[in-house]
């Protein structure tokens, strides 16, 4: 039976997709990824020849590999965009990382190009189903060694499978001459060490990348060819699969924070990818109630169809009970700690101790939600860190520092709260449904969110 987020997402592709260029089309732009993604829909319902041309139109749109090494064998994220390297009207280069060129489409394009090859390519054509593999190839092998950080997890796991896929092999010197060693991967080696040193992903109970870094370790522990990959894909399969169990809310359809990386605080507000990876598992998530195209992260609805086919595997490390009685998860990783609360009617989470500005834009220590609305406390553009402590039930102090040096610029409010409605607010002091904020010397600004499509 189709779900409804399933068929908003045909009938948005049927209205998105510009049959003269043969891409998908929003945000007025012509997305590569996306059409890539939508290509996949298509095959999906059988539509083989609309298919063929938006992938042709796709391969068309990869910098070679002998170009700077910065974006070399990626992909440009809309069909317009400016060559990576040129210069700009006012004579400037275009060389700004994820403005002018996004290197993690090398990843995303690859990883959807070949699951497509692998599950499609003997309707495809030998043509292009040879044609997107040397693109494949192109955007595995000139990846850095060094771009990728162990701790950006999504991004690590992909490249991971991917060089575990298309790195060169050598013969095990046994006279065996059918056997391999696995392909030279510090990819894997550093997410593997990673996830021992941590238990658990670096972008740790993010919306977003939780969903990316799940397809991942799917890839690596049902498609990888070393057993090596396919235990790190093991591994983070069952480890985020337990945190989810304990941390998702049946009722609400969402997980409680704290979140690491979070383009939303609601996921009944914007298109969250790890509701649409519950979808796609047909398990009761929360989303907007109203899609069109201002609705913020839409793009990232086109992943439900390559989640559906590869995330199979989750199903069995994902069991849902009603938080009768509450239950809480602790995770402590370095200096950090992050708890989690699930109860009946609401969840809670929050940290202290996180001391890395990484994706610090998009980190949310505190949040809230309950089926009254929802509340979360957000950084700002001069925040250095934030800690959260609990210092009684459902009463929290938080603390902060702000960044300084010459080129930083101080604002009133030195931290963002977020909410549903309007708090009830105190000296230093806020309360909202059950929660009560204290914020001793911190101004604060509050923003209430417009109401719910």
């Amino acid at each position: 039976m189709t779900q409804p987020l399933e068929r908003a997402l045909q009938e948005m592709h049927e209205q998105l997709f510009d049959d003269d260029r043969a891409m998908v089309r929003l945000y007025g732009l012509y997305l590569v990824r996306e059409t890539a993604l939508g290509a996949f829909l298509d095959l999906e319902n059988g539509n083989v020849a609309r298919a063929q041309r938006a992938l042709r139109e796709v391969l068309k749109h990869q910098y070679p590999n002998d170009v700077d090494p910065r974006w070399a064998g990626t992909f440009k994220t809309h069909a317009a965009q400016p060559d990576a390297g040129t210069l700009d009207a006012d004579g400037k280069p275009r060389v700004r990382e994820w403005r002018d060129y996004d290197p993690n489409w090398r990843q995303f394009m690859a990883m959807i190009l070949e699951m497509t090859v692998r599950l499609y390519g003997h309707v495809l054509g030998d043509d292009l189903a040879a044609e997107m593999r040397r693109a494949v190839r192109r955007a595995v092998l000139s990846e850095p060694a060094a771009r990728i950080s162990g701790r950006y997890s999504n991004i690590i796991l992909l490249q991971a499978w991917l060089q575990d896929m298309f790195g060169e092999v050598t013969p095990t010197g046994t006279g065996d001459a059918t056997a391999h060693t696995a392909p030279a991967n510090r990819w894997l080696n550093d997410v593997a060490e990673q996830l021992q040193h941590d238990g658990d992903l670096a972008e740790y109970n993010s919306p977003t990348y939780d969903a990316i870094s799940l397809l991942a370790g799917c890839l690596l522990l049902e498609h990888a060819r070393s057993s090596a990959a396919q235990r790190v894909g093991e591994t983070v399969v069952a480890r985020v699969g337990e945190r989810l169990s304990v941390v998702w809310h049946p009722l609400l359809g969402l997980q409680a924070g704290p979140y690491s990386r979070a383009y939303g605080v609601d996921p009944r507000k914007y298109i969250c990818l790890v509701s649409v990876l519950m979808t796609a598992l047909e398990i009761r998530a929360a989303g907007p109630g109203h899609l069109d195209q201002n609705t913020t992260h839409l793009h990232d609805l086109y992943f439900l169809p390559l989640f559906r086919r590869v995330c199979g595997p989750l199903r069995h490390h994902l069991r849902f009970t009603q938080p009768e009685p509450a239950r809480r998860h602790e995770h402590n990783y370095g200096t950090t700690q992050a708890v989690s609360v699930v109860e009946p009617a609401n969840v809670v989470g929050w940290e202290r101790g996180r001391r890395d500005r990484f994706a610090l834009d998009q980190y949310a220590p505190f949040a809230y939600y309950s089926t009254d609305g929802f509340l979360a406390v957000r950084t700002r553009q001069d925040t250095e860190w934030v800690d959260v402590e609990e210092i009684d039930h459902h009463v929290y102090r938080i603390t902060m520092q702000r960044r300084s040096g010459p080129d930083v610029v101080h604002n009133t409010a030195a931290l963002t709260v977020v909410a549903s409605k309007a708090p009830v607010i105190n000296e230093s002091e806020l309360v909202f449904g059950e929660v009560t904020l204290q914020f001793p010397g911190i101004v604060f600004e509050v923003r209430i969110a417009a109401p719910n499509g």
